[in-house]
């Protein structure tokens, strides 16, 4: 069966994963092959941290620093040759105009030396399907996906069958976190630093509602610093923070349970949700949801399958060819803001 090399760099991570397809199915989902993980390898930019956020020059410079390396060491931890490759799978959007462009052309030279197929995939449509390499998931079920630049609530239908149900109208719930942090000064990236110092404590804050369907967060910046402006004697940041972290939580729960409960009606119980992208790694988040009880059944990927790596990339382009029989041409280019379309890959 395959052997699939995925390559990583919409954002601030430079990752490669390497997959197997093994011929085996799953016992639900049958369409699914089995993978075994050969090696991964992800390289978190700390450069960004005293900038508060990604800087995009920086990113770029970065991945092409590093893109080499990180390969390599795949390759040495698989243990495997450049000739046993059959697939080069590479996110080519949406991401970062100039870190994009160092995956992508990395992963063309990369084809052309080895004379290898490649294939090129949609970073969300990863995310979505991330779950689907260690959990054995029935279709359809739900995928909610929460990171620093994605919010949004899909039913997935099959491969290449997705019905977007809600999005955020402003910043990402990830976004919010880096956001908040920010404001007190924090590191980046802010979410597991929040979640760190709000570890026992009690959430004794009230944050508005936002009434709308789809989800929002750039109030709470605005909340936040209103709050910490017009506060007389010692701030108790910690129980700050944890109020903040369990709005962004609640929210990203209240939504979607309503959402998936108004159109699941007919579904085969239990229904699936699954929880993706690095806001998935949150402690607060997981306890809450992994408690619930009912017809609706939380699951998480692993949480390194939970940040942009490059094992997302492997399968969705893996998935993909033996699907569809999809490849792509070497004329190909990066595409940094389009979506994602219904039936996958960018439009």
């Amino acid at each position: 069966m395959p052997i699939v090399v995925g390559i990583e760099t919409t954002c601030d991570e430079t990752s490669v994963g390497i997959v197997e397809f093994l011929g085996q199915s799953r016992k639900k989902n049958k369409k699914i092959p089995q993978i075994r993980e050969l090696s991964l390898v992800i390289l978190s930019q700390e450069i960004h941290s005293k900038y508060g956020g990604v800087v995009p020059e920086l990113a770029s410079r970065s991945h092409l620093d590093n893109i080499l390396s990180v390969f390599r060491e795949a390759v040495d931890r698989a243990g495997i040759k450049l000739q046993d490759i059959d697939l080069i799978s590479v996110a080519n959007g949406p991401g970062l105009p100039g870190s994009l462009m160092v995956g992508v052309n990395f992963a063309k030279g990369l084809a052309q030396a080895l004379s290898k197929k490649i294939i090129m995939v949609n970073h969300v449509e990863a995310h979505i399907v991330s779950p689907l390499i260690e959990n054995d998931i029935p279709f359809p079920f739900f995928s909610l996906i929460v990171s620093g630049g994605h919010t949004s609530l899909y039913l997935v239908r099959d491969i290449g069958n997705y019905e977007p149900l809600l999005k955020t109208q402003d910043d990402a719930a990830g976004e919010a976190f880096d956001k908040i942090a920010k404001i007190f000064r924090l590191p980046y990236p802010g979410g597991p630093v929040i979640d760190s110092l709000s570890q026992g404590k009690e959430p004794i804050f009230y944050f508005p509602d936002v009434e709308s369907e789809d989800f929002s967060f750039s109030g709470l910046k605005t909340f936040c610093i209103r709050t910490a402006k017009n506060w007389f004697g010692p701030f108790p940041l910690p129980e700050f923070l944890a109020s903040a972290q369990k709005k962004i939580v609640d929210e990203l729960f209240r939504k979607t349970v309503n959402k998936v409960s108004e159109i699941s009606e007919n579904f085969p119980e239990p229904i699936y949700i699954a929880i993706t992208g690095g806001v998935a790694r949150n402690s607060y988040m997981r306890s809450l949801l992994l408690k619930a009880d009912g017809k609706i059944k939380f699951v998480f990927p692993h949480p390194r399958y939970c940040m942009d790596n490059g094992t997302m990339i492997a399968f969705l382009g893996g998935l993909r060819n033996l699907v569809f029989g999809q490849l792509s041409d070497l004329k190909e280019e990066i595409n940094p803001t389009y979506r994602l379309k219904p039936s996958g890959g960018i439009g």
